[in-house]
């Protein structure tokens, strides 16, 4: 990629790490690891640090996607949920296969926002450095995390297979259910109002900030 790039950061914790057995923290790494790996949105792959905090470097569009597919993860597996950090800016220093050794505004943002985030009650913040459109990303996003911090695990299991389905079907077969449980989980979950909140968030990104 080219230095000074605008790209997504995405940092997280876990909230209640301690009430959560080794056997559970192994098998929630292995499925984050497994979701991110291939996916070809993510530039530096996802490393834990600290135990319970991670972090990744992603295309900046697609960043809100892939922290709320991230949160659903982690809400299937683990029945817990993690504040996450994204922040969009540029990366100046990039160590291939190493995010936490990487540099930039979008590291520092992420970061920084994290940290205050310790303090609220917030599970999903996104930092941009823009004036322009910070209000309104941070008005949608608290409405949508209102959404997402109801999710039960069963919802989010099928929410983290709907971008990688074809069909409600598919993920019907995948997780051995019926395909009218899965429509019936999705409204539940109100994931059509999360959706159209993902694809406003990747415009916006897409058109404003380049």
């Amino acid at each position: 990629m080219k230095k000074e790039e605008i790209i997504g950061v995405i940092t997280g914790d876990l909230i209640n790490s301690s009430a959560i057995n080794d056997e559970l923290k192994v098998k929630l790494k292995d499925e984050l690891f497994g979701f991110t790996k291939n996916n070809p949105n993510v530039l530096l792959p996802l490393q834990f640090y600290r135990g319970d905090s991670f972090q990744l470097m992603c295309n900046k569009e697609k960043a809100v996607w892939l922290a709320v597919l991230i949160q659903s993860v982690i809400i299937s597996t683990a029945g817990t949920l993690a504040r996450i950090s994204i922040g969009i800016g540029k990366a100046s220093n990039i160590h291939a296969d190493d995010v936490l050794q990487s540099e930039g505004e979008a590291f520092l943002l992420s970061g920084h926002q994290l940290d205050e985030m310790k303090g609220e009650d917030r599970i999903l913040k996104i930092a941009v450095g823009n004036a322009e459109i910070q209000p309104n990303l941070d008005v949608a996003t608290l409405l949508a995390e209102s959404i997402v911090k109801g999710w039960k695990p069963g919802q989010a299991s099928v929410i983290s297979l709907t971008p990688g389905s074809v069909t409600q079907r598919n993920i019907a077969a995948r997780l051995k259910i019926s395909p009218a449980a899965v429509s019936k989980t999705l409204k539940a979950s109100n994931w059509a109002a999360i959706e159209q909140y993902l694809i406003w968030v990747e415009n916006l990104l897409t058109t404003k900030l380049s």
